[in-house]
């Protein structure tokens, strides 16, 4: 219950220091409001935290209104590039991470808002001090402003070498032993020692013999490598550079960099209106529909070949018919005996027969293999 009232009481006093800071620099998103606004306003994301982050950059450099808001973009570019542009301006100033969108939308924890939030509006009181005439006749050496006695600024001081020294190894800064070799050579020269069953840091003397054969071994590799390095120069001509070359070259460079800025803009704006909430949506969960599909589409393409067959067995038999019956007219004009005549019609009765007989095996064959083939797909 202490622990909580404390930090009220603290949450308090920093949204009291972010009211008086703000209004001392001429906030207008801070006139006639009272402390629970400057809550909103602050921790809340929203339009009004992006406008008080846009005001807060415009008031330490003139120059970022133009690249936060210009005036000559669309709307939608607008609403799709000032995100982008106050994420990189604040990583730029090293008040957050290059990817940190969160901090800027205002939707991380309240520690990390409070820790953002007051470092941006410090350096932004810094800065206008900094420019105020009055208070730079007024100033005195390690004073920021008149406002601040020396000794708070000593406390200040103080706790920011303390923070910084809690960051980095002091040891390696302040180390008295002097290291000749860069860290990736020392390690591998560490490593050799060891294998060669040698102390690191007690290397033995070298023989002073073998060094200079060492150097002059060495002398001799740089020597021939500057005779080849002269013949390769006269060997090849260089042509000189060309500056109307390197400014087309260079104007190409910012023409295609432009187009792929509009480009990631353009892609920015489509995934967060477009893409971004299809993203978190769960996976869709498969039924067995499918395989029936597929097995009612399988009976549907036997059937169809199915009625294909009977298709062609009906034109068979029409022309069979038909040839029959030609055949048979043929016969009884050409012949002139009643007994020829009967003969010839017993003779395409028979072929007729045969023809008939084959056709129903064939038919019965099919039917055993589609009914088989109908069978194994509907199991």
């Amino acid at each position: 219950m202490a622990l909580s009232s404390k930090r009220e009481t603290k949450q308090k006093h920093l949204i009291s220091s972010f009211r008086e800071r703000l209004e001392k620099l001429g906030c207008p998103y801070t006139e006639g409001v009272d402390d629970s606004w400057i809550t909103e306003m602050i921790y809340k994301p929203g339009e009004p935290r992006i406008k008080l982050l846009q005001w807060l950059f415009s008031k330490f450099d003139s120059k970022l209104h133009e690249y936060i808001e210009p005036k000559f973009a669309t709307a939608e570019s607008k609403l799709d590039s000032r995100i982008q542009r106050l994420l990189f301006v604040t990583s730029t100033l090293g008040l957050c991470k290059y990817d940190d969108v969160d901090l800027l939308r205002g939707i991380t924890t309240g520690s990390r808002q409070d820790a953002f939030m007051d470092k941006l509006i410090d350096l932004v009181c810094i800065k206008d001090a900094a420019d105020d005439p009055d208070n730079k006749a007024m100033r005195s050496p390690g004073v920021v402003s008149e406002a601040m006695s020396l000794e708070d600024q000593f406390q200040h001081d103080s706790h920011l070498m303390k923070a910084l020294l809690k960051q980095e190894k002091v040891d390696s800064v302040l180390n008295p032993r002097l290291s000749l070799l860069p860290p990736d050579l020392q390690r591998q020269y560490e490593v050799a020692m060891v294998e060669r069953g040698m102390d690191k840091d007690r290397p033995p003397k070298p023989d002073l013999q073998s060094v200079m054969e060492f150097a002059e071994k060495l002398s001799q590799d740089l020597q021939r490598q500057q005779e080849i390095l002269r013949e390769v120069n006269k060997s090849f001509t260089y042509e000189a550079p060309d500056p109307s070359r390197s400014e087309i070259v260079s104007k190409t460079m910012s023409l295609v960099l432009c187009e792929l800025s509009q480009l990631v803009v353009g892609f920015t704006y489509c995934y967060e209106n477009e893409m971004s909430h299809w993203c978190n949506k769960s996976p869709p969960v498969l039924n067995e529909l499918g395989p029936a599909f597929k097995r009612v589409y399988n009976l549907l393409q036997t059937f169809v070949k199915l009625l294909k067959d009977f298709e062609s067995i009906r034109e068979s038999y029409t022309h069979l018919s038909r040839d029959t019956k030609q055949k048979i007219k043929e016969s009884t004009h050409s012949k002139s005996s009643l007994g020829a005549a009967g003969q010839a019609m017993l003779e395409s009765f028979q072929e007729c027969v045969s023809v008939l007989d084959e056709s129903v095996h064939r038919r019965t064959a099919n039917s055993s293999h589609s009914v088989l083939e109908v069978s194994r797909l509907t199991r």
